[in-house]
């Protein structure tokens, strides 16, 4: 573990704002906080003295920790809806979080948003990372994000009571709006979180429409403001999004299905866009139409359908933030936080370097207590640094390989980076199959087979 208060990182410096990479660089670090950035030629004389530790990485590439844009530690990587909403007690979910967190700190993520939240444990998490009793990413936090009946988090049928578990508050009129927002508030939230629309892995019906009114949204996004927070937003519609932008909402969730009315209201308002495709590029791969109701080609259709329009949104210049979704167990905490930028590469036409950013200074602004202290290798900006083997900017999928990590640094200490021990998932996290399929029997053999 490196405790030194003052050294320099020496390696090919890629400073997270979108700038060239300095390929004979430096990183100056005291305490907690950068000192200096720049070519290593050009170095300042007190970092030049004998006495300074030098760390040369120079066949490296020394750039900003990772902030995910999108991440659910208090989900601990369920398989459905039902564990999300039954299985595990709040404090054995809390405790989980604080394992996961250290599995994405590992990862090379200093900074994360914790896009909503089962029970309040997001804000938990959070102040025990700031304490120092947890070791973890750096986060911000929404909670149960604010839902109708055609949002997310009211999967089951009507007769089945709201429950307590889902990452969700059921509201079903304005004053409930009201008091949603007020509660959390009062609850130590950073952003309130809407649903906006419902989810391709979770309804048969087609993927239109709304869960709120336009008035609805106005008195949300009016009132978390008023009280000084931020708001995003789960719109994966074209109506949610043209909603939110409307509204005035910080950040939207996702916008896969946005129109060309969506694409001018975001643009004209500066409004960032976190799609968080890796976890629908997963899906895709791990298990051709087995995941959820939809299947798989509702989730290439979406593919498709956001790369056309989100690779508009990059080239007229809003804003679109890496986010990794972590918290399910199709995107497991310490494995696919880096996959979003190659994806940003593949399909939305991005460089490695507009990549980079999108998970670093673009990033930050799910922060925003921090969003100008983190992201970037800037003078003044903590000390949270990745460095790692090779070249992303030749080959983007390397920071995805953690085996190449060769330092993770947050404010300005190094992370241990051996992994910790797997934890054993109990029965009691998981939902209760009886048989994974039907068990027939065939007349052409004589015995039973499975079909699903």
């Amino acid at each position: 573990m490196l405790e030194e208060e003052e050294y320099l990182i020496l390696g090919r410096v890629i400073d997270g704002t979108g700038a060239p990479c300095i390929e004979n660089g430096a990183v100056g670090v005291v305490g907690q906080h950068i000192d200096w950035v720049g070519p290593l030629d050009q170095l300042p004389e007190r970092w030049r003295l004998p006495q300074v530790t030098r760390l040369d990485h120079s066949t490296s590439a020394v750039m900003p920790g990772l902030v995910d844009g999108h991440t659910h530690l208090s989900f601990g990587e369920a398989q459905s809806e039902e564990e999300l909403a039954f299985y595990g007690s709040v404090e054995y979910r809390a405790i989980r979080a604080g394992y996961l967190a250290g599995k994405a700190l590992r990862a090379g993520v200093t900074s994360a948003h914790e896009a909503s939240s089962s029970y309040n444990i997001s804000v938990a998490i959070r102040d025990a990372i700031q304490a120092g009793m947890v070791e973890g990413p750096r986060l911000s936090a929404a909670g149960r994000q604010i839902t109708t009946h055609q949002g997310l988090e009211d999967p089951f049928p009507s007769w089945v009571a709201f429950p307590s578990g889902v990452p969700g508050v059921l509201v079903r009129n304005q004053d409930e709006i009201l008091e949603a927002v007020r509660l959390q508030v009062k609850d130590g939230v950073d952003v309130v979180k809407v649903s906006g629309s419902a989810d391709a892995a979770f309804t048969n019906a087609p993927l239109s429409g709304a869960a709120f009114r336009q008035e609805e949204l106005d008195l949300l996004a009016d009132e978390v403001h008023r009280l000084e927070r931020h708001c995003s937003i789960h719109a994966r519609t074209a109506e949610s999004v043209r909603l939110a932008a409307r509204a005035g909402f910080d950040w939207i969730f996702h916008a896969s299905f946005m129109d060309d009315e969506g694409l001018d209201l975001v643009g004209e308002r500066g409004i960032p866009i976190v799609p968080t495709l890796t976890l629908l590029v997963n899906i895709v791969d791990a298990s051709h139409n087995r995941f959820g109701v939809g299947g798989a080609d509702a989730f290439k259709h979406e593919i498709d359908a956001a790369s056309e329009i989100l690779s508009r949104a990059h080239r007229e210049g809003i804003t679109i933030v890496a986010g990794s979704e972590s918290g399910l167990s199709i995107v497991p905490f310490g494995e696919w936080h880096a996959r979003e930028m190659e994806i940003f590469v593949t399909h939305l036409g991005m460089s490695p370097l507009e990549a980079i950013k999108s998970a670093t200074s673009s990033a930050a602004l799910t922060l925003p207590a921090y969003a100008m202290e983190i992201g970037a290798l800037e003078a003044g900006r903590r000390a949270d640094i990745l460095v790692v083997q090779g070249d992303p900017l030749k080959d983007i999928s390397i920071l995805q390989r953690r085996n190449l990590y060769e330092l993770v640094i947050k404010d300005g200490r190094s992370v241990e980076l051996t992994p910790p021990p797997e934890r054993r998932v109990m029965d009691f996290e998981r939902t209760r199959i009886f048989h994974s399929g039907r068990f027939v029997y065939d007349d052409s053999t004589g015995q039973g087979s499975t079909v699903d």
